[in-house]
């Protein structure tokens, strides 16, 4: 009984600690986490993209000591840019093929 408690008490805390970080981004940058990883691949390059410029104008005011800069802001996009990343198919089976006719 006391293992189901604790249990219940942790699923819980992680559902709360997710629902901040969806708000959290979206109130940061205006994306919204679901939408983002429900999105075609095209749509979260662009995403990413725009998750890595928001990292490195963070690194930026972190090297600078700037008074904005929030450690817990930085690991957050990192981590859905992690995240997007993830759920994007990789392009490791992919091989290119020299052209016709090309030096080997």
């Amino acid at each position: 009984m006391i293992d189901e408690a604790q249990a219940f008490g942790g699923k819980k805390a992680e559902q709360a600690r997710v629902a901040a970080n969806r708000v959290a981004l979206f109130a940061v940058c205006g994306i919204d986490l679901e939408t983002a990883v429900d999105a075609p691949v095209a749509r979260k390059r662009l995403v990413r993209l725009r998750l890595k410029r928001l990292i490195e104008r963070e690194r930026l005011k972190g090297e600078a000591r700037h008074w904005s800069y929030d450690l817990n802001r930085h690991i957050a996009l990192k981590q859905v840019y992690d995240l997007l990343g993830a759920n994007t198919p990789s392009r490791a089976g992919k091989t290119k093929t020299a052209p016709e006719g090309a030096a080997r």
